[in-house]
């Protein structure tokens, strides 16, 4: 018999040994972003409805804005406001915490609610039933819902006004008006949508219109000439959003850190919020686009929500 050398065997013993029917471990693949529900731009941070109900919040938190309660629960939907944010839970609950120059404190035995906006100074909650509750600062009658206001299908507290939407598609304004943003124009027609910003406001007609009022000294009350098929509208502190029914944006007024400048190639939008120096987008895909500001992180979407997540 032919000798084998002794370190020749050992190798042919140690090969023989190795498993080589163990797993490898899978190449990683990368996760898919969160889909988002809703988004609310606020005055330095934004807010995010997720898909399973949870919120998510980022940007400044001077005033804890952006700290989300541990104890909120499910959430259906969020305004993101001047220094505060409120939520109403899937049970109809209100809760609001920041600052509480603008009423955070909810009132009593409010429930049912299925909209919130928070102003300036004050807030103001639509329930089940279309009656309107608003609170907080009431030094210009923004709070003093009028009493003709019934039946409101939706509800935009700006700066120191208030204008509703009504079931038969009439508008309301009320509160603060030395630039006539809560005077709507007597000719304005039927009204499906409507934005109240810091001394602007605009609305979308039921014929697809923009139709904005107030100041316009930064040109946010200047509408694009020719803007037609408009969803929705979203009025910030000096700029103005428009969703288009074929999905794209158009933004108008003030522009100083590009809130203003819709991203290039930016469409399938199925919803928008214009804060005071950014913008936010909600696409169709349930991601989050964010633009303009970024002073306080506002405009830096997490990974988890964005459109074009950093990986």
């Amino acid at each position: 018999m032919t000798n084998v050398p002794a370190a020749l065997v050992l190798i042919v013993l140690l090969s023989a040994c190795q498993d080589t029917s163990a797993p490898r471990t899978p190449a990683r693949v990368p996760e898919e972003p969160a889909t988002v529900l809703q988004i609310s731009a606020g005055l330095n941070h934004t807010c995010a409805v997720k898909s399973d109900n949870t919120l998510l919040c980022w940007g400044d938190t001077g005033s804890g804005e952006s700290e989300v309660p541990g104890d909120l629960g499910r959430v259906a939907t969020v305004d993101a406001g001047r220094g505060r944010t409120c939520a109403i839970r899937s049970d109809g609950i209100l809760r609001c915490w920041g600052n509480d120059a603008g009423g955070t404190t909810v009132p009593a035995g409010m429930s049912g609610v299925s909209q919130v906006s928070s102003g300036g100074f004050h807030i103001c909650a639509l329930r089940n039933d279309r009656a309107l509750s608003c609170w907080g600062s009431n030094a210009v009658l923004q709070s003093e819902v009028p009493d003709d206001v019934d039946e409101v299908e939706q509800v935009s507290a700006g700066y120191g006004h208030t204008c509703v939407v009504r079931s038969n598609r009439t508008l309301r304004c009320w509160g603060y008006d030395h630039l006539g943003q809560a005077t709507p124009p007597g000719d304005i027609g039927e009204v499906i949508a409507v934005s109240a910003a810091f001394y602007h406001t605009c609305a979308v007609t039921a014929a697809g219109t923009v139709v904005c009022w107030g100041s316009n000294a930064l040109g946010q009350a200047a509408v694009p000439e020719g803007l037609a098929s408009v969803k929705q509208v979203s009025a910030g502190y000096g700029h103005t959003c428009a969703l288009k029914t074929d999905g794209t944006v158009i933004c108008w007024g003030f522009d100083s850190d590009g809130q203003a400048r819709v991203p290039p190639g930016l469409d399938s939008v199925s919803a928008i919020s214009a804060g005071f120096y950014h913008t936010c987008a909600l696409k169709s895909d349930a991601t989050v686009v964010c633009w303009g500001s970024n002073a306080y992180g506002q405009s830096a979407v997490p990974a988890e929500i964005s459109a074009n997540p950093a990986r």
